[in-house]
């Protein structure tokens, strides 16, 4: 990344897909949802490297911390509904 990116860029940089059930309720696929809070933790991370203001290296790191340890209980949680199937 040759420019540093900064909150308010603009850019997309993680699609999350949305669907209607059959009843009409709308629903994430988790491993989007699990892709989302590793993204957020990425970028947050990499904010923090770079020196981006209000961006403390070590709370940003224990917040993306508790980011991915949601997503992988995200993953546990799907695992072993899969496996009751």
């Amino acid at each position: 990344m040759n420019e540093q990116h900064t909150p308010g860029d603009g850019e997309q940089l993680f699609h999350v897909p949305v669907h209607h059930d059959q009843n009409g309720a709308l629903v994430v696929p988790a491993d989007a949802v699990t892709g989302l809070l590793r993204c957020v933790a990425a970028v947050w991370d990499e904010w923090a490297q770079h020196g981006v203001p209000g961006m403390d290296p070590v709370t940003t790191g224990g917040l993306c911390g508790v980011l991915a340890a949601l997503a992988d209980q995200l993953d546990i949680q799907c695992i072993a509904k899969a496996g009751q199937d």
